[in-house]
């Protein structure tokens, strides 16, 4: 689709603009950084399915895993928190990669089943193994040390702390699917043995891909322990994998925006209906049913493509 500058231009004023004074506009300051962090977990989950074709029903593995990371690191061994935040990712990228080289080499539903197998295997043994986890009671007393003079005790640092890293992954998501190979990963998903035929290495390809995906999942749940000052064990669990399937599906995949328009939607929408009145999995319901009949391609692509002109 081709881009009208002016209508590009006024769109980033605003969506700046929104970002700068989300904390003022919901009900609490967390809720503004909840709501990031579950979109930059949307923008690498989006490159793994919308872009590359990999329907995983385990990625909440990868998020548990920088969540848990993170906390232990800021509780022994009282590091600053993104040398905290970063040893969280490389212990997903060093779980990543053997589950992933085992999982790509099914498709389908197969390899979906395979990811959520491993998932609950590491939900298993976070479970049971409470000296280091906690077991059901989750990893209490993650600390927020301060940055140098910022003080991220603060919920409103905290926040602009968060978007920070928000934006930095915005832009590399945006780099890496407008590389070359981002549009290998597209051809990937359309047709991979037309790929093989021209000289690409499939197995290679959605490895990396995949890799991709569990850095910006445990980034997000490095970012969520410190925010929650807490580590539960559902962030290793099932829903936390269905929710991150569900806001790519509803905002749009193969988009990125789409994707983190949804999460941020549905993370608001949820802690909204959870506060007032307890049918979120009604609504959740509802919401899927009818992206799926009336928004096939998500519900911001489709209002993308039906009002916008860029």
């Amino acid at each position: 689709m081709k881009i009208n500058n002016k209508y590009f231009f006024w769109f980033i004023i605003l969506a700046g603009l929104f970002l700068l004074f989300l904390p003022f506009m919901t009900p609490y300051k967390a809720l503004a950084s909840q709501m990031l962090v579950f979109a930059i977990f949307a923008i690498g989950y989006d490159i793994a399915f919308g872009y590359t074709g990999l329907l995983s029903f385990g990625h909440a593995a990868f998020f548990g895993l920088g969540a848990y990371g993170t906390g232990l690191t800021l509780i022994h061994l009282s590091l600053a928190a993104p040398l905290a935040i970063l040893i969280g990712i490389i212990i997903s990228l060093l779980i990543a990669f053997p589950i992933g080289y085992l999982s790509i080499r099914r498709r389908g539903i197969y390899f979906a089943m395979v990811t959520l197998a491993f998932a609950q295997m590491l939900y298993f043994i976070a479970f049971k193994w409470r000296s280091l986890t906690g077991g059901d009671d989750g990893l209490h007393g993650v600390p927020r040390p301060p940055l140098g003079p910022i003080d991220l005790r603060s919920e409103l640092v905290l926040y602009y702390f968060i978007l920070f890293f928000f934006i930095l992954s915005i832009l590399l998501g945006i780099r890496i699917i407008h590389s070359p190979f981002g549009k290998t990963l597209e051809c990937l998903r359309e047709n991979e043995d037309r790929a093989r035929s021209i000289g690409y290495n499939p197995t290679r390809f959605k490895l990396i891909s995949f890799a991709i995906s569990a850095f910006f999942a445990g980034l997000a749940g490095g970012l969520y322990a410190l925010l929650q000052n807490f580590v539960p064990l559902f962030s290793l669990g099932l829903d936390t994998s269905g929710d991150i399937v569900l806001m790519t599906l509803i905002g749009g995949m193969g988009t990125l925006y789409g994707p983190i328009m949804g999460a941020m939607g549905l993370v608001f929408l949820k802690d909204l209906f959870t506060s007032h009145i307890n049918i979120w999995p009604l609504f959740l319901g509802l919401l899927f049913v009818v992206s799926i009949m009336i928004f096939r391609k998500g519900v911001f692509k489709e209002l993308r493509e039906r009002f916008l002109k860029f």
